[in-house]
């Protein structure tokens, strides 16, 4: 089978799942508190080292770069696994250890590295095997990380119900081992990084099947939607009896579909007809001028200020993600179920992600640049915790949908960003600086000091949980706080970026524009089709 871009970017939906599964520490972490009887602090300290590790990640992007996508790749998923197959020995007391505490930090640590090496592997294939025109299949991508937290909690809930504080939840753990392994080796065949050539020869191909290749991307789009709509509707209908867990499964496997031989063709240029030598003097003349690897990002302010940008918006949701379980079972009014508000966020993170960043490319089509969609995310994400303030049911789902979507948004678009402002060449290596470091910061910071020094403040004495909607109010009116010091981070870089984008991006989008209006020329001109009936 001659592979395509497009098997690896089938490849890459199913194999970036597991990037996902870290979001998941709420599905377990009531079962594992009340298993070892720790306290709200010591739950939230192991979820923070998984956090915290991201200051190392940048070491999986140097991997990547150094050893190739598909080593790398493999050497993540072993990690991954292996790491999340001992914790759950573990946690179920299968082995015994003396003191757990420090051996699940350090598990949940080394998973988030094997993890981070994944992502890096992949999204660094996707940014290259569709240069230019990488933000649909990016965006789908993401998209699956962004739901595969919440399609790994309804499947295990669908087929193996249970409390979120029984024993029986830590069963997941074995669950999320064995789905980090089989996932990424069930699609590590497909994924590659192809050579200029290959990609031209792939834009030229024609498929005859029913699914034509400029269907291809919006086939997937729509299977994403549909598994995030019934992995929501999953969420809130499993306590009437109803499983939709085998439906999910089904709709993960569609796009399968799309890899019949005849549907083998996918077209990430639009200059392929140029042929490949004028392709890559067009690149080249677009190339950023702040272009280079971390050595070169660093002593650039303009990375600074996307840092803390980054580190605002994802400061605001990995402190839900790490928190949600204590959050639910806090907050006055209804209790409200942790696996469902995890669902929550997992569905509107990965309509972020799905869209983020096609929406972002209308912003660059009016030329505006694209730095200035870090400023909608900011003040999204400040809403969502002014909500999150309130209280009862509603206030928190609408807050845990909005701060799903202003997280979602932001990994496509940070990845694009990136690219565009930073250059292709080592993007594996930028991506993971930006993508981790602001990760373990905001872990150690938000999602822990300050979370755990609100909720212990309002702990009465002799308790080991809060009660009360006062529990984290204050840590939310701080992110309101924070999220608008981002915002204003954020109007900086964009006024800055503008020149990156005058002297490479625009040229790009007016190439594009001036092709679309030579084809539709074209394709209105009768002369023009005789001519191509006669050749």
């Amino acid at each position: 089978m001659k592979l395509t871009p497009l098997h690896a970017l089938v490849g890459t939906l199913w194999a970036a799942l597991p990037c996902g599964f870290l979001y998941t520490f709420s599905m377990f972490s009531e079962a594992l508190a009340k298993a070892f009887d720790f306290s709200e602090s010591q739950v939230s300290t192991i979820g923070m080292c998984q956090l915290a590790m991201g200051l190392a990640t940048f070491t999986a992007g140097i991997l990547v770069d150094l050893i190739g996508v598909r080593r790398a790749l493999l050497i993540g998923c072993l990690v991954n696994a292996g790491a999340w197959g001992i914790f759950a020995l573990i946690a179920n007391k299968i082995l015994l250890v003396q003191s757990p505490l420090p051996v699940f930090c350090a598990l949940i640590a080394l998973s988030t590295w094997g993890t981070s090496v994944c992502t890096g592997s992949l999204f660094s294939a996707l940014s290259k095997n569709f240069a230019g025109h990488s933000s649909g299949p990016i965006g789908v991508a993401k998209a699956q990380v962004g739901i595969a937290g919440g399609v790994a909690a309804q499947v295990f809930v669908g087929f193996f119900p249970s409390r979120d504080d029984a024993p029986e939840r830590l069963y997941y753990i074995y669950f999320l081992s064995a789905s980090s392994g089989l996932f990424v080796l069930l699609s590590l065949p497909l994924i590659r990084v192809f050579s200029q050539s290959e990609l031209m020869a792939a834009s030229a191909g024609r498929g005859d099947s029913c699914i034509t290749p400029q269907w291809h991307l919006k086939t997937l789009i729509a299977i994403t939607l549909l598994l995030v709509a019934t992995t929501q509707a999953c969420s809130f209908i499993h306590d009437e009896g109803i499983n939709l867990s085998p439906a999910i499964l089904v709709i993960l496997a569609l796009p399968a579909l799309l890899l019949s031989p005849k549907c083998n063709s996918f077209s990430p240029q639009k200059t392929a007809a140029d042929g490949p030598v004028k392709a890559e003097k067009e690149e080249e003349n677009r190339v950023s001028p702040w272009a280079g690897g971390p050595a070169q990002m660093v002593r650039r302010p303009e990375t600074w200020l996307l840092w803390f940008t980054v580190f605002a918006v994802i400061g605001g949701g990995t402190l839900l993600t790490t928190n949600l379980g204590a959050i639910t079972a806090s907050r006055s009014g209804p209790l409200a179920s942790a696996a469902t508000a995890v669902a929550t966020f997992s569905c509107a993170q990965s309509l972020g992600r799905l869209f983020g960043g096609m929406l972002s490319d209308i912003v660059v089509s009016l030329r505006w640049a694209r730095p200035w969609c870090f400023v909608a995310l900011t003040l999204l994400m400040a809403l969502a915790h002014g909500i999150l303030c309130f209280p009862g049911l509603a206030p928190l789902y609408f807050g845990v949908i909005l701060a799903g979507l202003a997280f979602g948004v932001l990994w496509p678009l940070l990845i694009v960003s990136i690219a565009e402002l930073f250059g292709t060449e080592r993007i594996a290596s930028n991506y993971m600086l930006l993508d981790g470091s602001p990760s373990a910061i905001a872990g150690v910071l938000l999602a822990k000091l300050l979370t755990s020094a609100v909720y212990n403040a309002h702990t009465e004495t002799g308790s080991k949980a809060c009660h009360g909607d006062q529990c984290f109010r204050l840590t939310h009116m701080s992110m309101v706080g924070i999220e608008t010091l981002a915002c204003v981070a954020a109007v900086v870089l964009a006024m800055r970026a503008k020149v990156v984008y005058e002297t490479s991006v625009f040229l790009g989008v007016d190439e594009n524009d001036s092709d679309e209006a030579s084809d539709d020329d074209s394709q209105m001109s009768p002369t023009s089709n005789e001519s191509s009936s006669d050749e």
